[in-house]
């Protein structure tokens, strides 16, 4: 029974909860609610009580009589809910401040219904009906007042109505009878209508709550809809490895500053970095990580607000700066190139490479996304042209130049390309008998537009352009159809691009072209350089091997000019070793120069493989090289390239074609 009767009180007398987002909504509309009443409340009770002293005649009051002490409680609790009637206390200060007004209210209907029936016991005729007049229309106004707090709304009802129609129901005179049934009859409509209401009040915020709750949850799925959308483009616009910008949000951020209007002034740099591959080749690919990511990190410290650093390919980086003076440029770009090459440590390891550096100036509107790569890429070739570590700013010099590329390009790419090509052959005799060895098949071009291009100027835009294979080919055919004329002990020396000694199915196709041109692949000797070699060592090994096994020998070309390694000629067998020319230059003249030569010279006597001296331009080179034991050379000072006529001429011929020159021991 007593928790039947706690569970109907706690019903009746149920404040709230703040712990769910329904029960801190309920209390705050709620207390919204009371902030619009209670002050008109407080008005109507204390006009009606007064009304009802008045009705009474009770005008000697003392001091501290309690219907003076209720006046200033209901005076004091106005005056608050007029400065509070704008502010929004969180749901814990509601629930405190809900419960402190059903204190109040309980204390009011208390002292309201004691007064009232007092009152109503010390007067009679038309002051008592003055007095149930007054006092009924507070308790029902009271209880309307707060309709939205039913809790406090139930208080003048039940302790202060319903008490004065008992008092009334059970006075002696009917009439009086009357109003106290009547006035029950209506304190329990009341208290009905309060709860209809509260039902309709809670379900109106229930379904608002729902409301807000479907709202908050579509704004909390957008936000995410919209981070995950930015978390997206940001994985998309960034390089995984290195953080950085990637190509596809760096040309998106070229193109935007370009087509920019009344934009100002800006700088591309195309940054390439030197002797990265062997990094890779030789220590994998987890070393060549820890270096781009190094590298990463010091173009971070090199870019100031307003600019940015990307990275646009394996080893490429791009950067977009603030334009300033040519000099500050120039001077950001070596300073950018300078960091990169401080060594850098991986895994213990120490590494060094090296960053060269193309730059463009660019006005928004001039240019486009394609034109300004190409300058910047043309500014870099510059760069490159310096040597390592360099820097180059696009001018009208590196435009004109840029342009015979683009144009030298375009006639690659005609398919009779190989039609305008022709050969010529240099001869390769043997330095001490004078006996013709081998003819090395050079290329040359003159186009009627551009004049002549050196291989060392169009072979390098073949490569990069992917025609070499089909143009090299070609004069493979060529090749070996003239030497299939040539007597047999007569070899023909051919070079190999890098991206063919690095294709996978190179060896096959070149064999079949030897023979389908009805020469003996081992007439063929194959020159390749190092450089070549560094581009994929793995395939290039197998290739030659390969070639190797089907006859043909092997050349290592421009020993000297590029590293010089000694783990190529440990790890490769090599049929002869060609020396540079820049090795040859200045003996014998210099004794230094002689030296090192003869330090070369001796080093492939010690490993069994011959030599043959390239670019030998006086007989006291050709001497030199005689004594200090090489065994052949070709140059200007033996015989310059032939026509193919010509050559063919000279194989037949049975006559030394040289005078063999005198050692200069003698």
């Amino acid at each position: 029974m007593r928790v039947r009767v706690r569970l109907v009180l706690g019903r009746l007398f149920d404040i709230g909860e703040a712990r769910t987002a329904f029960g801190r909504a309920l209390l705050q509309e709620r207390y919204r609610a009371l902030q619009r009443q209670v002050p008109l409340l407080y008005a109507i009770a204390l006009a009606n009580f007064l009304g009802l002293l008045v009705a009474a005649g009770t005008h000697n009051f003392t001091l501290f009589h309690p219907a003076n002490l209720l006046i200033v409680l209901v005076i004091l609790r106005l005056v608050h809910w007029l400065r509070t009637r704008h502010a929004t206390p969180p749901p814990r200060r509601i629930l405190v401040e809900l419960r402190r007004t059903l204190v109040l209210a309980f204390l009011l209907s208390v002292g309201f219904g004691y007064a009232a029936i007092l009152l109503l016991s010390q007067t009679a005729g038309h002051a008592q009906d003055l007095v149930m007049l007054f006092a009924a229309l507070a308790a029902i106004g009271c209880a309307y007042g707060l309709t939205s707090f039913p809790a406090a709304a139930r208080m003048p009802l039940l302790l202060f109505a319903l008490p004065l129609s008992v008092r009334l129901a059970f006075s002696p005179d009917p009439a009086h009878v009357g109003v106290g049934i009547s006035l029950a009859l209506v304190t329990f409509l009341i208290l009905r209508l309060v709860n209809i209401h509260n039902d309709s009040f809670v379900q109106l915020v229930r379904s608002r709550s729902e409301v807000e709750n479907e709202r908050g949850r579509a704004q909390r799925a957008e936000r995410e809809a919209l981070a995950e959308k930015a978390r997206v483009r940001q994985v998309a616009d960034t390089d995984p490895l290195t953080g950085l910008a990637n190509r596809r949000a760096f040309i998106a951020t070229l193109r935007g500053r370009l087509e920019a209007p009344a934009a100002p002034a800006f700088a591309l740099a195309l940054m390439d970095l030197d002797g990265f591959k062997p990094i890779n080749d030789t220590f994998g690919h987890a070393a060549g990580d820890g270096v781009l990511i190094e590298v990463a990190e010091r173009l971070r410290g090199e870019v100031d607000d307003g600019a940015m650093a990307a990275r646009i390919g394996g080893d490429e980086f791009g950067l977009i700066l603030p334009c300033g003076t040519e000099a500050a440029l120039t001077k950001a770009g070596a300073r950018a190139c300078a960091a990169l090459g401080l060594p850098y440590r991986v895994d213990g390891r120490e590494f060094r490479i090296s960053a060269s550096a193309g730059l463009v100036v660019l006005v928004p509107g001039d240019s486009d996304v394609t034109t300004a790569l190409s300058r910047a890429d043309a500014a870099l070739y510059a760069a490159k042209d310096k040597g390592r570590g360099c820097v180059a700013l696009f001018t009208a010099a590196i435009a004109e130049a840029n342009q015979r590329r683009v144009a030298i390009e375009r006639a690659l790419m005609d398919p009779t390309i190989c039609e305008t090509i022709s050969l010529c052959y240099q001869p390769v005799f043997n330095l001490r008998s004078g006996a013709l060895r081998a003819f090395e098949a050079l290329a040359r071009w003159t186009d009627p537009a551009l004049g002549p291009i050196a291989p060392s100027e169009f072979i390098p835009i073949a490569e990069q352009i992917n025609v070499i294979e089909g143009i090299s080919d070609g004069l493979l055919g060529r090749a070996a159809a003239e030497a299939a004329c040539w007597p047999d002990a007569i070899r023909l020396s051919f070079n190999l691009s890098a991206v063919q000694l690095c294709s996978p199915r190179s060896a096959a196709r070149l064999i079949a072209i030897v023979k389908g041109r009805g020469l003996d692949p081992s007439r063929l000797q194959i020159e390749v350089t190092e450089t070549a070699m560094l581009v994929d060592f793995a395939t290039a090994r197998l290739n030659l091997e390969r070639l190797r096994a089907a006859g043909a020998r092997i050349l290592l070309d421009d020993f000297g000019a590029g590293f010089a390694s000694i783990s190529y000629l440990r790890e490769m067998m090599f049929d002869a070793i060609k020396i540079d020319g820049s090795l040859i230059r200045g003996v014998p003249e210099s004794d230094v120069a002689v030296r090192l030569l003869k330090g070369v010279l001796d080093l492939c006597a010690s490993l069994r493989v011959p030599c043959v001296a390239e670019h030998i331009e006086t007989d006291a080179q050709a001497a030199l090289l005689r004594d200090l034991g090489c065994r052949e050379g070709q140059g200007f000072a033996l015989a310059p390239p032939m026509h193919p006529g010509e050559a063919r001429a000279l194989a037949a011929a049975e006559v030394i074609p040289f005078e063999v020159p005198t050692s200069l021991s003698a």
